[in-house]
């Protein structure tokens, strides 16, 4: 009998550490976000700027939202409007989108 009790109590421990992980990583998964590379931050606003413009006419609501991304070796802070700062949606169509 003491062997099934030290089998349960092992499988317990580790449901309740997986609990805890999935838990801990909810509550701070915002701040687990790759850095991507500057140029493909920039393709991906521009590419998400066109899809959210077409069909809503405006820009996505993450437009400002701030992400981390690399400059050669630097990390930086910024948002899409950081690259794009005069991009704007008129008639389902992007205006004035050029780079920073």
């Amino acid at each position: 009998m003491k062997g099934i009790s030290t089998t349960l109590i092992i499988i317990v421990t580790a449901i309740v550490i997986l609990v805890a992980a999935i838990v801990v990583l909810t509550i701070f998964g915002e701040a687990i976000w790759p850095i991507v590379d500057i140029t493909q931050a920039r393709s991906t606003c521009i590419q998400q700027a066109g899809a959210t413009c077409l069909a809503s006419g405006r820009l996505p609501t993450t437009w400002n939202a701030q992400f981390y991304y690399k400059e050669g070796d630097t990390k930086k802070l910024g948002s899409c409007k950081t690259f794009y700062p005069s991009c704007k949606c008129e008639d389902n169509s992007l205006v004035d989108c050029t780079l920073a």
